[in-house]
């Protein structure tokens, strides 16, 4: 697939998450938001961190299995950190993502954890998107884009 073909298809995406948040209560968060126009959702799928792109490095990630997250369609985020696990809440509203505050078990994780980097990336996510079944959340300001595989899709 092309590169104008992406930005087209991303395009008629973003174009159909819009519509779907203009409809949406003002202030109800919804998982029915978190779906692409295809009707793919994010929420319930177990998502591994496979990299983090900022403007200034690309943070490649050692064991992807290692980092996880699964949006519940209640409101809370499951998380491992690693050798940790924990979790908080979320809110979509569209493509607007907000998790946290994130809480986890403090066991020691062996060295070249990125067990700190993964809740402080998640932590500061501020909206989604979908593209060749990965997620990607964006961080504000053009700071790093997050990159998920779901966990079933090896």
């Amino acid at each position: 697939m092309n590169s104008i073909t992406r930005i087209v298809i991303l395009a008629a995406a973003a174009a159909t998450v819009f519509a779907c948040a203009r409809n949406a209560q003002p202030g109800v968060d919804s998982a029915d938001s978190a779906t692409t126009g295809g009707g793919q959702s994010i929420v319930g799928v177990r998502w591994m961190w496979v990299s983090t792109l900022t403007p200034v490095e690309r943070i490649e990630v050692t064991d992807p299995e290692n980092y996880t997250l699964r949006l519940l369609p209640d409101g809370r985020a499951e998380v491992r950190f690693d050798c940790n696990r924990g979790g908080g809440n979320y809110t979509i509203e569209g493509n607007a993502l907000s998790l946290g505050p994130l809480a986890s078990t403090r066991k020691a994780c062996p060295d070249g954890s990125q067990d700190a980097l993964f809740q402080r990336h998640l932590e500061n996510v501020s909206s989604w998107f979908l593209m060749d079944d990965d997620l990607f959340l964006e961080m504000p300001m053009d700071s790093g884009t997050m990159r998920f595989r779901g966990a079933d899709n090896d």
